[in-house]
């Protein structure tokens, strides 16, 4: 058996690589957008400085009809800040985390807060229902719709501003609990565009904390899709030129 396995193994990269050359997913590239956490209370965030910024390292479309349908996935890190008003400060403990107003965690509690950001990382997966006029991205329109599923890898809190005597501070804080984030995050994301360059949507499914630390907050995203096209290969390209929708 071991003889077989070897030369399947290669053909099964083989058919992984060139698969991925001949229907490009939309999913390779970077996102940018800007987030809302949907709170009217104190952990309503500042939305033109709330980001959330994705590196799509990887992505492979596996067809279900030629170029037009198929199911895309992949690999990529995503970075998410959210601005909460200047005025609340982030406390954890064992059991909960919350936003309190004054500077408790501030060695000089007269300090003036300018920023305080919850800022999280994740290791994310998709699995999109992937629709696109031609087999390249370019000149090529596409619709991908589906979920995002991701794993966090690390949070802290940042407050930046001025103590009493003048001086800048610029505190990051970490926490064992993660800040009772989950672990765990799926979002449903819509993907639209034309060529490299697309919007897309995102709304979590799942909440940013645990149900009992803290209040459910659902984030929303929305933004810029910045596709790559993997292939590189011109003759390829012009032999795909001539099949369209």
């Amino acid at each position: 058996m071991k003889n077989y396995l070897l030369p399947c193994l290669f053909v099964l990269l083989n058919f992984t690589a060139n698969s991925q050359k001949m229907y490009n997913g939309q999913w390779g590239g970077m996102d940018f957008g800007m987030m809302t956490t949907g709170r009217t209370d104190e952990w309503k965030n500042n939305i033109p400085q709330s980001s959330s910024f994705s590196l799509n390292l990887f992505e492979y479309k596996l067809p279900i009809f030629k170029q037009y349908l198929g199911l895309t996935t992949g690999m990529g890190l995503n970075f998410k800040t959210f601005t909460f008003d200047d005025k609340y400060t982030m406390v954890s403990s064992d059991t909960s985390v919350s936003l309190v107003t004054g500077n408790p965690t501030l060695f000089d509690p007269t300090g003036v807060v300018k920023n305080s950001r919850l800022n999280l990382g994740y290791f994310q997966v998709p699995l999109l229902l992937d629709f696109a006029m031609k087999q390249r991205e370019k000149k090529s329109f596409y619709l991908a719709a589906g979920v995002v599923g991701g794993v966090r890898m690390y949070a802290n809190h940042n407050l930046r501003g001025k103590y009493a005597d003048g001086d800048r501070f610029n505190n990051t804080m970490t926490d064992n609990k993660k800040f009772h984030s989950n672990l765990w995050n799926l979002e449903a994301m819509l993907r639209i565009g034309y060529g490299a360059i697309g919007l897309y949507g995102s709304y979590n499914l799942t909440s940013l904390f645990h149900s009992d630390a803290a209040p459910s907050i659902a984030p929303i995203v929305f933004g810029f899709t910045f596709n790559i096209d993997y292939e590189d290969d011109k003759d390829k390209e012009k032999e795909l030129e001539g099949i369209d929708f």
